[in-house]
């Protein structure tokens, strides 16, 4: 059946209203979407909830909600932050949404140009597996000939100068053990996120430990270390301060990807209306971002 020039008029006048009120409808399900989340303790039951939901909705919507989130993540909201690490934490994303629905998501976040959306939580090429298992005798070097469930049990002490050697172990499972120690301070744990090389599947350890991840220098080691699986490195962007997204705009060994949405987010909050260029509503901006790389290098250091 061929369609009239008014019946063609009429189906896009339709899918403009039927467009505008699921925008309408997606805003105000993130609004619940979050407060409902947040009302549940654990990260982990959060995980499971939202991607549970996120399956069940319709796609049109489902991709609205989400893509409501990153913008609200942009705009520095806490708890669409808060709502983006429980959605990371479920890695791979893939598997917890099915094959069939990420790819319709994936295509469907791709034709309406919401490119780092697509990026951030769909891409295949984001969706790096936890389980790699390393050559051994590239786990820690200062301490080769440690095996690993001494290095296990080490990681559960409380001698300081076997915590201080762990901290450049590069296996998940003994920097998992290291994390829960009451010893480890702040900055082990700045060190071995920013340690390059290392083991991605480590660093994603750090990002999934609900203590740590709340630091604001484990969440800048972590976004601003090459290593460190895309998706996770796109989902903290969001929460970094200026000069910290300058030097992710610019870092030269940084993901394509990473730079481009640090390009991308720097150019949101400096358009900001409560200050001419974003500037005078950002005390960090004043922050020396070679500095900022000086103190990223020291993170790095034994």
């Amino acid at each position: 059946m061929l369609l009239t020039p008014s019946l063609m008029q009429g189906r896009t006048r339709l899918l403009t209203v039927l467009k505008c009120s699921l925008a309408a409808r997606a805003e105000e399900a993130t609004a619940v979407f979050i407060r409902r989340l947040l009302a549940l303790p654990d990260r982990d039951m959060r995980s499971l909830v939202l991607t549970e939901r996120l399956v069940r909705l319709d796609l049109q919507l489902c991709l609205s909600i989400l893509q409501h989130l990153l913008e609200r993540s942009l705009t520095r909201d806490q708890d669409a932050h808060e709502v983006l690490l429980d959605l990371t934490t479920a890695r791979p994303l893939i598997q917890r949404l099915g094959y069939e629905r990420s790819r319709q998501l994936y295509e469907l976040a791709r034709q309406t140009e919401r490119y780092a959306l697509a990026q951030m939580l769909l891409s295949p090429d984001a969706q790096l597996r936890l389980g790699r298992r390393p050559n051994p005798s590239w786990e820690n070097k200062h301490m080769q000939d440690t095996s690993l469930g001494w290095r296990k049990t080490l990681a559960r002490g409380t001698n300081r100068g076997a915590l201080d050697r762990l901290r450049h172990d590069r296996n998940p499972a003994v920097v998992r053990i290291l994390l829960a120690n009451p010893r480890v301070t702040e900055t082990d744990v700045v060190r071995i996120a920013a340690m390059r090389p290392t083991n991605p599947d480590c660093l994603a350890v750090v990002f999934a430990h609900g203590r740590w991840i709340r630091r604001y220098r484990v969440r800048v080691a972590l976004a601003l270390n090459p290593s460190t699986p895309l998706d996770i490195a796109l989902t903290l962007l969001p929460q970094l301060m200026l000069p910290e997204l300058r030097y992710a705009a610019a870092g030269e060994k940084l993901d394509p990807a990473v730079q481009d949405a640090a390009l991308e987010i720097l150019s949101r909050r400096e358009r900001r209306p409560d200050g001419a260029d974003g500037r005078s509503a950002h005390p960090d901006t004043d922050v020396d971002v070679d500095a900022l790389a000086d103190v990223l290098r020291s993170w790095q250091a034994p």
